[in-house]
């Protein structure tokens, strides 16, 4: 069995493994950065740390969020990272999946409450469809 935080983006649920995850940020205060890729809402400081939010509709190619109301603080590549969610992320148990993923990034597809849930690695995520190099 695998714990994982379930967020809801576009219409959309996308889990990643509880074990990524610092904290959730209700209402994150964010600061807009110029010139930067679409997958990038922009930064929230973290108790002094900058934190860049990733769009996660853009990173999971559902669409773009504009002021997303919660962010989810996950362990990145490198550093954290926070990604941008619609409603409160829930804590869930995933078991077996109910089907592979289609995109690179997608771990699988599982069946939480009546919705079909893609298990995602953000490291993949990140690579595949932010280019944040651009941006530092």
């Amino acid at each position: 069995m695998m714990r994982v935080l379930v967020m809801a983006v576009n219409s959309a649920y996308f889990a990643v493994p509880m074990e990524t995850v610092h904290q959730v940020l209700r209402h994150p205060l964010l600061t807009r950065v110029p010139l930067s890729p679409p997958g990038l809402l922009g930064v929230v400081n973290v108790r002094g740390e900058i934190v860049p939010l990733l769009d996660t509709g853009v990173l999971t190619a559902t669409g773009g969020m504009i002021t997303p109301p919660f962010a989810v603080l996950v362990s990145g590549p490198k550093d954290m990272l926070a990604l941008a969610a619609e409603d409160l992320p829930v804590a869930a148990d995933f078991e077996e999946p109910v089907g592979p993923g289609t995109q690179p990034g997608e771990l699988g597809v599982y069946s939480n409450g009546g919705h079909l849930v893609v298990l995602i690695d953000i490291e993949e995520l990140v690579k595949n469809r932010l280019d944040l190099k651009r941006a530092s």
